[in-house]
């Protein structure tokens, strides 16, 4: 049942956010593929990929729908791997399942090198009000339930902002 509720907010959110981004479509670099892949594993003390081995393509969905695709293979893809998913800064998940803090590095590369590669990393978490977000992490606001949503579509926020301060003239990611 929790499953199917995850996948409907996620596929939910995904589909808004489709629609709410086509609006930007004109200004963006255009990407030709987005892989995700996890460099989490059980010998690093972590079990997130064994509650949520879905995860990947999640976040492939959920980037796909923030930022402009292309069929040129001569444009720009995006590689994005997660490397740590942790409860208060704990790798090993509670049987609850929750998380609160995701990181990833995030790899831009140009077959065509209209961009340069370029590589950032993407930290997000999601704490109440009265607690520090680590320095180096976008903060989410925290909701009961929906977590995983909210931190999924938060990493993938991030992405499409940093993707969307490429400068095409190949001077990277700027803010």
């Amino acid at each position: 049942m929790f499953n199917s509720v995850k996948s409907i907010a996620l596929a939910t959110g995904v589909s808004l956010a489709a629609l709410s981004s086509a609006a930007f479509a004109d200004d963006s670099v255009a990407f030709s593929a987005i892989d995700v892949s996890s460099s989490i594993n059980a010998a690093q003390d972590a079990n997130a990929m064994e509650y949520y081995p879905q995860i990947t393509e999640d976040l492939k969905a959920a980037v796909a729908a923030r930022v402009l695709g292309s069929d040129d293979a001569s444009d720009p893809t995006i590689n994005i791997d997660i490397r740590k998913i942790s409860l208060d800064g704990d790798t090993m998940l509670s049987d609850s399942q929750e998380f609160n803090e995701i990181e990833g590095v995030v790899d831009i590369t140009s077959p065509n090198e209209s961009i340069g590669a370029r590589s950032f990393p993407v930290n997000v978490a999601a704490y109440s009000v009265d607690q520090v977000v680590p320095e180096g992490y976008v903060a989410v606001a925290p909701t009961e339930g929906v977590f995983y949503e909210v931190m999924i579509n938060g990493f993938a926020d991030e992405v499409a902002e940093q993707v969307g301060n490429l400068n095409t003239a190949g001077s990277g990611v700027s803010k």
